[in-house]
């Protein structure tokens, strides 16, 4: 079973929130559309409750993701965009501790 911290669950907000008011054209990226941006929330949700199928978990190498948890899985979101979940493992349960941008995740 996926559980998702407080922390998680703000962290999905924030990227929905985010990406809501996203006011960007220097880089030629078009502003998201609500639906676009729901799905992706939905999507980020989807992602993190399939973490308890994995037959590989892998270590957390970045220090700010030891921060968080012992384990990471990297979600590939587009050319430039992957999520990192950040979680633990007990016995067969996944408890998400945070979602961190590959922006944020310096090493």
């Amino acid at each position: 079973m996926v559980f998702f911290s407080k922390l998680a669950l703000e962290d999905i907000e924030q990227i929905f929130i985010g990406l809501l008011e996203w006011q960007t054209k220097e880089n030629q990226q078009l502003r998201m559309t609500f639906n676009e941006v729901w799905d992706y929330r939905n999507d980020l949700y989807s992602v993190g409750n399939k973490l308890d199928t994995l037959f590989h978990n892998t270590k957390a190498q970045y220090e700010i993701h030891k921060k968080y948890g012992e384990y990471v899985y990297r979600y590939t979101r587009n050319q430039r965009t992957q999520w990192y979940f950040i979680y633990d493992k007990v016995d067969n349960d996944i408890f998400i501790n945070k979602i961190i941008s590959n922006y944020l995740t310096v090493s």
